[in-house]
């Protein structure tokens, strides 16, 4: 059992690494999916976002959530993990706006406007402190 875990943990982790990269773990419960994703997470020195669903939690605590992951992510330079399991699909839109996020990288009319431009210009001025040879145009699809 340990050896098919150090190679799932090395597949979870190269697939961490790829840029923009998502992965759809499937496997009984109980066989160390989220775990090894865990530490799959730590290893790269990412850190991990996973919702906590509680009772009365709704759509409106489920997009400040993700509008504090997509804040997060984008306002630094550090990278980042979102565990997201079955048994937190509690309304079918959460399952729309992870589509959104995996094929379009955003979820649509999360952010004002206003939220928005704050958003960029952070991203711009981190854009600037990078090396020359990785810098974008300062345009929101270069930034992107």
């Amino acid at each position: 059992m340990f050896r098919f875990a150090i190679e799932h943990v090395s597949r979870i982790s190269r697939i961490l690494k790829q840029p923009r990269s998502h992965a759809l773990l499937v496997g009984v419960g109980g066989s160390g999916r989220q775990s090894l994703t865990r530490l799959a997470a730590y290893m790269a020195d990412y850190v991990l976002f996973q919702v906590e669903i509680g009772k009365g939690y709704t759509s409106f605590e489920w997009r400040e959530d993700l509008k504090r992951i997509l804040r997060k992510s984008a306002e630094s330079e550090t990278h980042s993990c979102f565990l997201f399991t079955d048994t937190q699909i509690k309304e079918e839109n959460f399952l729309e706006d992870i589509n959104n996020l995996l094929n379009a990288g955003e979820v649509p009319n999360i952010f004002p406007q206003d939220e928005k431009q704050e958003i960029q210009d952070a991203m711009r001025k981190i854009d600037k402190t990078r090396d020359k040879s990785k810098q974008t145009d300062g345009t929101p699809l270069g930034l992107f």
